[in-house]
């Protein structure tokens, strides 16, 4: 293995890495889920964005969305009112952790393509001047 292709695997490594440990971390912080009564959701069902089941206890009382469901649009008194405070967050942090995701898959390739090109360039350089 040449010392191009060492130095790609380390670097790509070491992005991956901060990658996980930015989820890991992201991930940890999330204690509950978007819904009243709801337990906080795996890590792939955040990711992929699989639609949480409704509560059973909403589903008997025939509770609106509203009472329930915090990733609707609601203002700040109805939130309260709700006490959908901590679940409001939770669907922000899920959110924050499907873009840190994202980020991190579109920052590897980014530099995978600026990585491949500036190695092609230098080797021009290097050719060029010797």
């Amino acid at each position: 293995m040449n010392l191009i292709t060492k130095a790609w695997l380390v670097s790509q490594g070491l992005l991956i890495l901060t990658a996980v440990i930015i989820q890991t971390t992201f991930y940890r912080e999330i204690k509950v889920g978007p819904m009243l009564g709801m337990q906080k959701r795996d890590y792939w069902d955040i990711i992929q964005n699989v639609e949480p089941q409704i509560p059973q206890f909403a589903i008997e009382n025939n509770l609106p969305p509203q009472r329930y469901d915090a990733r609707l649009e609601l203002s700040q008194s109805e939130i309260e009112r709700a006490n959908l405070g901590a679940y409001r967050k939770a669907y922000r942090q899920e959110e924050g952790i499907r873009m840190a995701f994202k980020g991190g898959i579109l920052v590897n390739l980014i530099y995978f393509t600026l990585y491949h090109l500036l190695v092609r360039y230098f080797r021009m350089q290097l050719r060029r001047n010797s």
